[in-house]
């Protein structure tokens, strides 16, 4: 079953990631938390596993699913692709102050991460996420190890753009 205090914490990545015009989409969601949890330390309690598109949390997945039952999240259909995520503010507020308003501890890197991610694409988000995931698994190695694991790991992922995934993740910092 899904806290309230991780709804509350997924509630406002989503609301993050809209006011900042993103397409949050479930890619989108998934990849902030992933790195908020994981550079910032933000209390999630999803666990994460790397799959198909880069670090994925099968918990949060439910999560979202639940968090739509109880109307907290909101759905728009974009045909062709999948829905766009929005937080029913009413609620998530209201969730919010009956868990001490405990996202206010978090909104500043929940923000900055969101302001990074927003307008990146599903290619990019999985590279950048992928990338951090390899530094939190290797954290001594060289950065040309690093770059190489990415690449072992997705091999659709060419050297030159794992190069630039690594740089993008050190924004996070």
């Amino acid at each position: 079953m899904t806290t309230t205090r991780e709804m509350v914490l997924v509630g406002g990545v989503v609301k993050a990631l809209r006011d900042r015009h993103s397409w949050t989409g479930e890619t989108h969601i998934q990849k902030a938390i992933f790195i908020a949890k994981v550079v910032k330390h933000v209390p999630f309690e999803s666990e994460f596993v790397l799959y198909k598109h880069g670090p994925f949390s099968f918990d949060l997945s439910k999560s979202i699913v639940h968090m739509r039952s109880r109307g907290l999240l909101v759905t728009e259909v974009n045909p062709g692709y999948g829905p766009s995520f929005s937080v029913n503010e009413t609620l998530w507020r209201a969730l919010d102050r009956t868990a001490s308003n405990i996202f206010a501890q978090y909104e500043a890197s929940v923000s900055k991460i969101c302001e990074i991610l927003a307008p990146k694409n599903v290619a990019e988000l999985e590279r950048i996420a992928t990338a951090i995931y390899v530094s939190e698994l290797l954290p001594n190695s060289s950065k040309e190890d690093k770059i190489g694991e990415l690449v072992r790991l997705k091999p659709h992922i060419l050297p030159d753009l794992a190069k630039k995934a690594f740089e993008e993740a050190n924004l996070f910092q």
